[in-house]
């Protein structure tokens, strides 16, 4: 049975692929699927915790994105049996003047889907 949930998001909202990278104590591929300028959403291979800050790292459009995140929700994902993956949605900490222009110029050439 599938639930339908009303839209609570203030944002604009791009749907993304392509390999990005997750900076915490060690650095892994994460696959960066929503992006806002408030957040965005993607698929980790290991689990995060709510709370937890990391930094990611992105091109987008050509232009670098390097920003400090907090991660808000996180759902297990299993994909093949004994390998799980790990949905997570995360809002951005204070961004750097160059991060906030690139995610801006991206979502305004970006197609809304």
């Amino acid at each position: 049975m599938a639930y339908a949930l009303p839209e609570r998001r203030r944002s604009l909202r791009a749907s993304l692929s392509g390999l990005s990278w997750l900076a915490m104590p060690a650095t892994w591929p994460v696959q960066l699927h929503e992006l806002s300028l408030g957040g965005l959403a993607f698929t980790s291979p290991y689990p995060m915790e709510v709370g937890r800050t990391a930094s990611v790292r992105a091109t987008l459009g050509g232009e670098a994105l390097s920003c400090p995140i907090r991660v808000c929700w996180t759902s297990p994902k299993r994909i093949q049996p004994g390998r799980s993956q790990y949905d997570v949605g995360a809002v951005f900490l204070p961004l750097d003047e160059a991060s906030r222009r690139a995610l801006e110029v991206f979502l305004k050439l970006s197609p809304a889907e």
